[in-house]
């Protein structure tokens, strides 16, 4: 009566949990996981767990299962006469039947034996597990426009029959399914390894690292727990970094201090910069700017850095005279916008979209513990003011982090996030030139309008100027009512047509429909 119960609550359990299918060309192969999504928090990852199912008999050969990591590093369509722009590493492989005799076999889940007992004798669970070290899975989007396979780091769990583990076997007889390493709200990192288990030679040189400093610490403290924990109380704390600039013709100096809020911030959360300008110079304060940069490091090549601008705001009050002191804050949400570098996003199960990607750091500073597959991803604040005259720039930065706020949030499909005006802005960037000849004329006129950029961060142009094609065909379709109409019988006919300005808009209008 137990028995028959509990069987009753698990299978009650499997038509309320989420379970992902998939099955072979030739529909022999079907399988089952119960997550796509891997998270990786505090040095530990969570296992695959799943059930393959085979139709027919398997004729005395052997049912494999292997996760395979996919680096994509060139564009699809230009691979001609053979020419892979991709790299495929094995990251983890297990002989799911039959199971070896002496293999300490892991029990299985409550949804691997409900799915079994649905299935019947031909469903054969498996775990597969990673290990902490493997790079996040992120999607780099070309600038152009591009429908091919994804580029970046990429992962799929495959399950085949064959004799050999290393057999060649024809794409009908595979069935794979693409999964999600995702970093977690937690520190990433390698966890301790279990008593007589075996290290990579970078994992066992990464401890002996981290022990050595651990050894230093408690030697030079003897409060050395103490000591540790205040580390990472100001590790935790929110960023604030203070900058003062003194000029080499001109007496006083210009004060800049920024901060902000916290330090952590998840996916579509607002960023809150804080600002204090203290003018103690001649010169006068004339704008000041705020973005979020992401920072894109690809560990295979050496020239692989980018830097996108993700948000922008740029104040609107009047310039600091000398003598003042400027208090203020911004507010800035990261978000996809139209770029003319490589922007690093969350690897996404179809193309409609995805989200930013979270912030991927090494584990160390040493250049032999970067992950070769690995792009790294980082974000920090920018705050900037210009000077007049020659007084130039003054800027800092503010780095923080960017993941999700916990593993429930994290998605299991793909994330589409809404368009704004930012995505779908047309309009052409101004090298410093024109932006100086731009200031100059403001400077004697007062009306004209300045575009400025940053050679450096490769910003965004939102000048308030820009009309969007969705406004222009808002502004048509309203002005509908305030011009004549024509009617022929039941049906009305419109002859209102829009303007040189707003055609014109639309055929220069580049960008993808919304």
């Amino acid at each position: 009566m137990c028995d028959r119960t509990f069987a009753m609550t698990t299978d009650s359990a499997l038509n309320a949990q989420r379970v992902f299918k998939k099955t072979s060309l030739n529909n022999k192969l079907t399988l089952y996981l119960a997550s796509r999504d891997l998270i990786v928090e505090n040095g530990s990852i969570e296992k695959i767990q799943g059930v393959v199912h085979v139709e027919g008999d398997l004729e005395n050969k052997k049912v494999f299962g292997q996760v395979t990591l996919t680096f994509r590093y060139g564009r699809e369509d230009e691979e001609v006469m053979g020419l892979k722009f991709c790299n495929e590493a094995i990251m983890s492989i297990a002989q799911i039947w039959p199971m070896y005799s002496n293999y300490d076999r892991e029990p299985n889940s409550q949804l691997q034996d409900a799915l079994i007992r649905r299935l019947g004798s031909n469903a054969f669970p498996f775990h597969l597990e990673l290990t902490p070290l493997a790079p996040p899975s992120v999607q780099l989007v070309p600038a152009k426009q591009y429908h091919g396979a994804p580029i970046g780091t990429s992962y799929d769990v495959r399950a085949y029959i064959a004799e050999r583990a290393d057999e060649k076997v024809s794409r009908r007889n595979v069935v794979r399914m693409g999964i999600r390493v995702l970093q977690g709200p937690g520190r990433g990192g390698p966890a301790p390894p279990p008593p007589h288990s075996p290290l990579t030679l970078t994992s066992l040189a990464h401890q002996n690292v981290m022990r050595l400093k651990n050894k230093t610490k408690l030697n030079a403290d003897e409060n050395g727990v103490a000591k540790r924990e205040e580390i990472d109380n100001q590790e935790s704390a929110p960023p604030r970094v203070a900058v003062e600039k003194p000029f080499l013709l001109s007496d006083g100096r210009v004060e800049l201090e920024a901060w902000l809020d916290k330090a952590t911030y998840s996916h579509g959360e607002s960023v809150v910069v804080s600002v204090l300008v203290s003018n103690n110079s001649s010169k006068t304060v004339r704008r000041i700017k705020t973005l979020v940069i992401q920072h894109v490091d690809v560990c295979m090549f050496s020239n692989g850095k980018f830097k996108n601008v993700v948000a922008l705001v740029r104040g609107t009050g009047p310039p600091i005279l000398p003598g003042q002191v400027h208090t203020d804050s911004y507010t800035l949400t990261p978000h996809r916008g139209v770029t003319k570098n490589w922007i690093a996003l969350e690897d996404s199960y179809s193309k409609s979209g995805a989200s930013l990607a979270s912030t991927v750091l090494c584990n160390s500073n040493s250049p032999d513990d970067r992950n070769v597959f690995a792009i790294y991803v980082s974000y920090y604040v920018k705050v900037k003011l210009t000077l007049s005259g020659m007084g130039g720039e003054v800027s800092v930065k503010l780095p923080f982090t960017l993941t999700h706020s916990c593993i429930n949030e994290a998605p299991t499909d793909s994330v589409v996030e809404e368009a704004t005006h930012k995505m779908i802005l047309e309009g052409k960037e101004n090298s410093d030139e024109e932006d100086n000849k731009a200031e100059i004329e403001k400077d004697n006129n007062g009306n004209k309008e300045i575009q400025e950029t940053d050679g450096d961060d490769a910003e965004i142009k939102s000048p308030d100027g820009h009309r969007c094609v969705a406004d222009v065909l808002v502004n048509i379709e309203n002005k509908i009512s305030d011009r004549p109409k024509k009617f022929e019988g039941p049906t009305e006919v419109r002859t209102i047509k829009p303007s040189e300005e707003e055609l014109d808009l639309i055929v220069k209008y580049t960008g993808p429909d919304t």
